[in-house]
């Protein structure tokens, strides 16, 4: 699974349909290794500040230069 512009860690709350972007990143051992420590720690939603509850991880690559550039646009760094 390459993709040369980032990954994003996905995740579906138990019982919803619609997936939510928790973070991008540029390497797949990254977002991996991110996504194994979501499934031992508990996480809040970046918006709401609220507890996500049983939570099913992904890693989806980024596909396009376009939606490269709108996932980070808000990065605050």
């Amino acid at each position: 699974m390459k993709s040369k512009y980032g990954y994003k860690v996905c995740y579906r709350e138990y019982g919803k349909t619609k997936l939510k972007i928790h973070l991008i990143t540029n390497s797949f051992d990254l977002a991996n290794w991110e996504v194994q420590y979501y499934e031992n720690n508990e996480q809040l939603d970046r918006n709401t500040h609220k507890l996500i509850k049983e939570p099913t991880w992904y890693i989806l690559p980024i596909k396009t230069y376009i939606e490269y550039k709108f996932l980070w646009r808000g990065c605050p760094f």
